[in-house]
């Protein structure tokens, strides 16, 4: 992929963070068994953390990804966000529970509820368009998500930030 991430960087930041919290960062995962049908493998053993090997390849899986789902319009769209927000809803406890368990941070109350309030977030309705006329023509400006960010975020709500980013 063209931007790169910078890997050393990433693993500074997080050695860091950690160091003061007085923890260790978790290894690099080694090369494993396949994880489905996205092209990436995990970890053959002990604790997995994730389904990338590194944030280049889950950049790269985004991205193509996201070329796949722009081709299918505001409507599929529109199912995926419903869709994301369900699972919110329907999994709130045990993910809130989940998450609680993983970081050690926050309370769990307030892990299942911002699983909640994910159906707050707005979605594909705030992506209509705006046009104008006047003496010199007419503009229509049309609101689109753009590709792929990477953002290193905090993990004290990991499901909802990803949720609410769909």
């Amino acid at each position: 992929m063209a931007n790169a991430v910078n890997e050393a960087l990433i693993r500074d930041v997080i050695q860091d963070v950690l160091g003061r919290l007085g923890g260790d960062a978790p290894a690099a995962p080694a090369a494993g068994e396949d994880k489905g049908s996205c092209g990436c493998s995990g970890k053959s053993g002990g604790k997995d953390f994730g389904v990338f090997q590194n944030a280049n390849d889950a950049c790269d899986a985004a991205a193509k990804a996201f070329l796949q789902l722009r081709e299918q319009g505001v409507e599929a769209r529109r199912k995926i966000i419903e869709i994301v927000k369900g699972m919110c809803e329907d999994n709130a406890d045990e993910w809130g529970r989940i998450e609680l368990e993983e970081s050690k941070i926050g309370r769990l109350d307030h892990k299942i509820e911002k699983l909640h309030i994910i159906r707050d977030v707005p979605g594909v309705e705030w992506l209509s368009p705006d046009g104008r006329s006047g003496d010199n023509g007419i503009t229509l400006e049309e609101y689109t998500p753009f590709g792929v960010v990477g953002a290193v975020t905090p993990s004290t709500h990991s499901i909802p930030t990803l949720a609410g980013n769909i």
